[in-house]
């Protein structure tokens, strides 16, 4: 029975942190060309997913449009473990948007989008012809509204609102605990600012003012969940006529949201290339460190796996666009993330255990404009 208890104690510290894969850095970015660009987007923010990256860039985009992305996420949690050994899971997750100027230097656009969503499923034979089984879920879906200004030809500010709708569940199957389901709505503010000093250079600034979001009450669980506040600056550089730069820092403050949770800064570059007037090619980089505090405890235990920095992710992303007509262009991208395996004694069954933790994105966006 003890055997048992360890699994699932294990099994829900491994579950819960590949559910918190969803909710490191600033959460899943939306859009395959921002991706393209290492998510060093703040400072080019020159399609729909501005009203994420840096609203401001609205300014800019004149034409009426619409645009839909999907990005599809597939990652394996594995060990070597007695008792954990793969835990795999995947998620699509959507974007749409719309834009449309109301004057000749104001544009609103709305949108919605899933920052950070999927589930998991676990399972282990405790019996002869007995599993037991967890299967979780967990999502953050996020309504948007915006409005952006030209103040000069050189300068545009914006500011919009986020509706964030949480949902979280867990099922369990041969296991002594209760299923259950929540949910709850918080509102997010943004302000973003673009300036373009010269010709070939753009600088972006976004701040998101995080959120409380009221859950439905379960027994013995926290009724709020925090989303981070952030800050993030950048700028982006046409080298050539054909080669623009881009860079950019992000700052998430996790620490007031929760005790398991510790600030991150995110370090992002990427460059598009243009190849020909009709194709272009994205590349980038960038960093997503580990947000979860090591002091965190289950049964009286502290989970140590957490101290050797499993969840510290690298990226490196391509990408390739193309506009098919004058008014219609498409982007693809992929990205993988590269962890070095880690070895720790597992604070539940005491054995020395080898992680792997690896992480594949896919991301297409198409974007329509009005009457060009």
């Amino acid at each position: 029975m003890k055997k048992l208890v360890n699994f699932l104690m294990a099994a829900v510290f491994v579950l819960s942190a590949s559910s918190l894969s969803y909710a490191k850095g600033i959460f899943i970015q939306p859009g395959a060309r921002s991706a393209g660009y290492g998510q060093a987007f703040t400072a080019v923010a020159d399609d729909l997913t501005a009203i994420f990256w840096n609203p401001a860039g609205l300014a800019y985009q004149k034409d009426t449009q619409v645009m839909t992305s999907v990005f599809y996420i597939d990652y394996d949690a594995t060990s070597n473990g007695p008792m954990f050994n793969k835990f795999e899971t995947s998620a699509i997750l959507p974007f749409v948007g719309f834009s449309t100027p109301i004057d000749e230097t104001t544009i609103i656009a709305f949108g919605a989008y899933v920052s950070g969503g999927g589930g998991g499923k676990l399972k282990q034979l405790v019996a002869p012809d007995t599993y037991a089984k967890i299967e979780g879920q967990y999502s953050f879906m996020i309504y948007n509204a915006s409005i952006a200004k030209e103040i000069y030809k050189d300068l545009s500010v914006a500011v919009g609102v986020d509706v964030i709708n949480m949902n979280e569940k867990q099922e369990f199957e041969n296991l002594p605990y209760t299923n259950y389901s929540r949910n709850g709505y918080g509102v997010q503010g943004n302000v973003g600012l673009m300036y373009k000093p010269i010709e070939k250079l753009s600088t972006g600034l976004v701040f998101r003012s995080g959120s409380s979001i009221s859950l439905s009450d379960v027994a013995g669980m926290d009724k709020h969940y925090r989303y981070p506040m952030t800050i993030e600056g950048g700028f982006a550089y046409k080298l050539f006529d054909s080669l623009n730069f881009a860079c950019a820092v992000a700052h998430a403050q996790y620490s007031w949201t929760s005790a398991s949770y510790v600030d991150t800064t995110i370090i992002k570059i990427g460059a598009e290339y243009l190849a020909t007037d009709k194709l272009s090619i994205l590349s980038g980089f960038y960093n997503d460190p580990d947000i979860y505090n090591t002091a965190v405890l289950y049964n009286g235990q502290t989970a140590n796996v957490t101290n050797v920095n499993m969840y510290n992710m690298r990226y490196v992303n391509i990408g390739v666009g193309y506009k098919f007509t004058k008014s219609f262009n498409a982007v693809l991208m992929y990205s993988h993330s590269f962890t070095q395996d880690v070895s720790a004694v597992d604070p539940f069954t005491h054995v020395l255990t080898t992680y792997k933790y690896q992480i594949d994105l896919f991301k297409m966006d198409l974007n329509y404009k009005f009457g060009i």
